[in-house]
Order: structure tokens, then C-alpha cells, then sequence
């Protein structure tokens, strides 16, 4: 699904008194304000930052220390970065309705 498709669906089911220039504003938002809860939240030993959303799911922000890796085309070995990423786990509603047969 690409942001238009998204744009279009909210549109179409719950934006009856919303043009879709509003609903794009609104989903942008919506996502604005997620990265820069993200970007700005930090990861501790005590505290990792975490945005919920009953019934669908939760992202967590993941920091990974720098390891060493191979090259698997020429196996050689090789020093992989520390990075931090945004992980998600679906919720018990969400996993309910994948699952659903």
C-alpha cells in the first residue's frame, strides 16, 4: 500500500466531511509526529521509547552496538556499524485478524 492508497482509503470510509487535502494533512501529521518522537526519544538501560496503539500493534525504537560481520561474497570479515532502527510487534487484535481463517 503506498501513502496515496492510504490517503484514498481513509478518504473514501471516514472522510466524509473532510476533503482529501485535509485527510493528507492529517496523515502526514500523523507520521510527522511518530519520526520525530523517534528521532527525539533516547534508548537507555532503564527505558526504551515505545508508541502503542491498542489493537494494532507496537513500535519500538531498537539501538544495535557495532559487531563484526563477513562479507558473504568474499567472506571477508568486516566491522557492521551501530544503528538504530524502529522494530514492530502487531498487537493480539492485529494477530487475531491475520490469522483468522
Amino acid at each position: 500500500m503506498t501513502k496515496a492508497d492510504l490517503i484514498d482509503l481513509v478518504h473514501k470510509t471516514r472522510g466524509a466531511d473532510l476533503t482529501k487535502k485535509q485527510v493528507t494533512e492529517i496523515v502526514d501529521g500523523v507520521f510527522k509526529e511518530m519520526g520525530d518522537y523517534f528521532v527525539k526519544a533516547r534508548v537507555t538501560k532503564n527505558a526504551t521509547p515505545k508508541l502503542t496503539y491498542p489493537g494494532f500493534g507496537t513500535f519500538t525504537k531498537k539501538k544495535r552496538n557495532r559487531r563484526k560481520g563477513r562479507n558473504p561474497q568474499t567472506g571477508a570479515e568486516m566491522v557492521i556499524p551501530a544503528s538504530t532502527s524502529v522494530t514492530f510487534s502487531p498487537g493480539s487484535e492485529m494477530k487475531r485478524r491475520l490469522n483468522k481463517k
